[in-house]
């Protein structure tokens, strides 16, 4: 714990971390502390880390624990949602117990004020715009035919007519294929 310590407080010196991914949060825990959080043990001070980037993830940015739980399997730690539940909710005990965790903790500023949630469904929002976009090109591109033009050109209150007409003319059609 010794050699924790003045890592810590090496680091301390050096200027605040501002990292918003959960990756480089984990990288940095384990620079500072020498520990590596995803190894599969539960000695106390593995426990206690974990506990630390659990509650960064969820506290300050808002991550939710499924989220969480999948950041640790993809470092190759298989942990699960109520797994963080239980870390998170007994940090403050870790926290009072090891001073370094409130030390480290306090090395963490986060640019951002957007949730992962947030992030996220910004994301989808994004996507959903591009796919809705290219069926808007290709619309545009049938709508280049000249049927399509003329379908176009039908007023409205005429269209259920239309309809009926084409409808009509389809049936009569299949009559003269047989």
């Amino acid at each position: 714990m010794k050699v924790i310590e003045n890592k810590i407080q090496e680091i301390l010196e050096e200027v605040h971390i501002s990292e918003s991914s959960p990756k480089e949060v984990g990288d940095h825990i384990k620079r500072i502390t020498g520990i590596d959080i995803f190894k599969n043990t539960r000695k106390r001070e593995y426990v206690e880390y974990r506990a630390l980037v659990c509650f960064l993830l969820k506290q300050k940015l808002g991550m939710r624990w499924t989220y969480i739980a999948n950041y640790f399997k993809t470092e190759g730690k298989d942990m699960h949602h109520a797994t963080i539940i239980h870390l998170v909710k007994n940090y403050p005990m870790y926290k009072r117990y090891n001073e370094n965790l409130e030390k480290i903790e306090k090395m963490f500023t986060f640019k951002s004020s957007l949730c992962y949630d947030a992030i996220d469904n910004m994301h989808y929002l994004q996507n959903k715009c591009d796919s809705l976009e290219k069926k808007q090109a290709i619309i545009k591109n049938k709508m280049k035919l000249p049927l399509a033009r003329l379908l176009a050109d039908i007023p409205l209150n005429r269209f259920e007519e239309v309809t009926e007409q084409i409808k009509v003319l389809k049936e009569s059609w299949k009559k003269n294929k047989k």
